[in-house]
């Protein structure tokens, strides 16, 4: 299941570039001047791993939200309240957050690491410098110097308490403002950092409707497929697999055996966000199918376009359990469990609209391999 969240961060005048001094009236921005989250859209909290663009961004705690029995598959959509208005700023899709966990056995100790591992790849002391040339963190500070850099080291971790695929972080150049009514029929939306709001499919669609048509980019319509073919079945630590493999690498697998991540992202991109076979473009009637089943593949097969076609869902269905397939130029390939008056149903056979790749004959002929007894 996935799990959408309504998050209030400190505002900034500076993009979230850089920490800007505003004014908090409490939690820790209140105490230091500056918050962790004003580095949520600086590139310095954008890495690449095992071939894997990936985003660390921050928010405070989210209490007791049911994060950890979805990982990987969290939307955190981050607001700030200024000047009487309540703005959406970033909304992060398909994210994990590395703090709160109910797992017996995936503890804090063990996400503590993976922040510092993460911190010393971000080399996050480089930021330090970034909230000292703040005026009001000096004033917090009373201009000592070592009592800041002290208390910096201390926290710095908690910078990137959160991740997601790179591909799903949406920040907006011109905040919207919501109305908060018509998200939670409430004529305010939380403000305090430490508080969150959890929202339904619905909400979170008409959040994502608050965009203004003209900022609905690629990363926005990627958010939009990611929220429509969400997983209702949880995604918890010990689904991941074992190992001392990064977290991110961990994520890549489980996301795209869900049909998430880049695996989803490819083949909407390699079939132009429509059906293979049909040409349907309703997105949350199209699944990520693999050809070669995930069980079978290794960890790169896994992640290929070349192993996936993009099918509508009744298509994958059938294509899954082996009662269609693909011939090397494209043709259908029928079971004769579908008798004729299913198939006039169907409207079937129909081709590949276009002509499978040398990659993808490899793994189609696996397929055929796989299912013979069905397709003969």
């Amino acid at each position: 299941m996935a799990l959408f969240v309504l998050k209030p961060i400190l505002w900034n005048t500076n993009n979230y570039v850089r920490p800007s001094g505003v004014r908090a009236t409490s939690g820790f921005p209140k105490e230091t001047g500056y918050g962790h989250e004003e580095w949520n859209n600086s590139p310095r909290l954008r890495f690449t791993e095992n071939g894997q663009v990936i985003q660390a961004f921050h928010t405070e705690g989210v209490g007791n939200a049911p994060v950890a029995d979805n990982v990987g598959q969290t939307f955190v959509f981050m607001t700030a309240s200024h000047d009487r208005v309540q703005q959406l700023v970033g909304i992060a899709g398909n994210a994990t957050h590395l703090v709160g966990t109910n797992s017996t056995d995936h503890g804090a100790d063990a996400l503590k690491a993976e922040r510092e591992r993460l911190g010393e790849l971000l080399r996050l002391d480089d930021l330090c410098e970034d909230a000292w040339a703040v005026k009001r963190v000096k004033q917090c500070y009373e201009e000592d110097r070592k009592k800041f850099l002290r208390i910096w080291r201390r926290d710095k971790y908690w910078v990137p308490n959160w991740i997601c695929p790179a591909a799903f972080y949406l920040w907006l150049d011109r905040p919207v403002t919501l109305d908060p009514v018509a998200i939670t029929g409430k004529s305010k939306l939380l403000t305090m950092f430490g508080r969150y709001t959890l929202l339904d499919a619905e909400a979170a669609g008409r959040i994502m409707n608050s965009v203004p048509v003209l900022e609905r980019d690629d990363v926005w319509q990627r958010l939009g497929d990611a929220i429509n073919v969400a997983p209702e079945e949880p995604s918890r630590w010990d689904d991941l697999p074992p190992g001392r493999d990064p977290i991110t690498s961990k994520l890549a697998l489980v996301q795209g055996r869900r049909g998430q991540g880049q695996f989803r992202e490819d083949l909407m991109v390699a079939w132009e966000r429509a059906c293979a076979v049909s040409g349907l473009t309703t997105p949350d009637i199209l699944r990520a199918s693999h050809i070669k089943r995930w069980a079978d593949s290794t960890a790169k097969e896994r992640l290929t376009a070349h192993n996936g076609l993009l099918l509508s869902a009744n298509l994958d269905a059938l294509f899954d359990r082996g009662l269609i397939s693909f011939a090397d130029d494209g043709q259908m390939l029928m079971s004769h469990e579908l008798g004729q008056v299913d198939r006039q149903l169907l409207g079937l056979p129909k081709a590949l609209r276009c002509p499978p790749s040398a990659q993808q004959r490899t793994f189609l002929a696996h397929h055929r391999q796989l299912h013979a007894k069905r397709l003969q």
